[in-house]
């Protein structure tokens, strides 16, 4: 909350009136608009139609994407979700080294790890009817 006050603060006492403008638009209106649904559609994508909850392995999803959806869904390697719930501790840069290494070794064998398309496939598939 900090931020989101000083920030608008610290932009108009250094760069006057533009600079506050330029702060809106570049962070206080994507926050409000874009960033929302972004978050949300990773969060389905890395949580959403899972098969089983009962290991880490099962329980969330690590998603196989391209450099654009990387750099619009998920930057910072957070598609490495799997890898992420297995070892919260290894930092972000190191993920795609952990998931190399885990698959070599067959930890992700049965695993949820699936290309992002596969993943759209499952999340919005039509439902089942309860009869």
């Amino acid at each position: 909350m900090a931020f989101h006050v000083g920030a608008p603060l610290v932009a108009l006492a250094v760069g006057g009136p533009l600079a506050l403008i330029k702060f809106l638009v570049l962070w206080t209106l994507p926050l409000a608009t874009v960033i929302q649904p972004i978050l949300r559609m990773r969060a389905i994508c890395e949580h959403g139609a899972v098969g089983d909850l009962s290991t880490p392995l099962t329980a969330a999803r690590t998603n196989l994407v391209g450099p654009l959806a990387r750099f619009v869904m998920f930057p910072h390697h957070v598609n490495y979700h799997v890898e992420h719930h297995l070892f919260p501790a290894v930092p972000h840069y190191r993920l795609p080294q952990l998931h190399a290494e885990l698959a070599q070794r067959g930890v992700l064998n049965g695993a949820e790890v699936r290309p992002l398309r596969e993943t759209f496939s499952r999340v919005f598939a039509a439902r089942k009817r309860l009869t």
